[in-house]
């Protein structure tokens, strides 16, 4: 999986629906890409950065998403297979992490269309 993270900024900040989304939220999201990582900065629900996911521990970040390299890359198909239309289906289904906190639940919505969105881009980059 090789998706550009300033793509994804760009097309994120772009975004009505993500931005509606993360509306009101502060702090990190850390995605886990197998051995990769980025961190989504969040303040006062603008995205401020997507870094280098090194910068935050999972300990550090308010959400903690991910999964093998081979998981995304099943999630960012154009037509998933069965319950990895979503992380939340994938993560019970396909052992995909999630953490577990009030904004991971608060915040589901804005995952679901980070998720639609790094699909946009995987599939256009493939």
């Amino acid at each position: 999986m090789k998706i550009d993270r300033s793509a994804f900024a760009k097309l994120a900040r772009e975004d009505f629906e993500f931005k509606r989304e993360t509306r009101y939220l502060t702090g990190v999201i850390r995605l886990v890409f197998g051995t990769r990582s980025w961190a989504l900065s969040f303040a006062d629900g603008a995205l401020t950065d997507v870094a280098d996911g090194a910068s935050a521990s999972d300990a550090e970040a308010t959400i903690v998403v991910g999964g093998t390299v081979e998981q995304w890359d099943e999630l960012l198909k154009w037509k998933p297979r069965p319950f990895y239309q979503c992380i939340q289906s994938a993560a019970v289904k396909h052992g995909m992490r999630i953490s577990d906190s009030d904004e991971t639940f608060a915040y589901l919505p804005a995952l679901n269309r980070m998720t639609t969105l790094l699909r946009q881009l995987h599939n256009e980059e493939a």
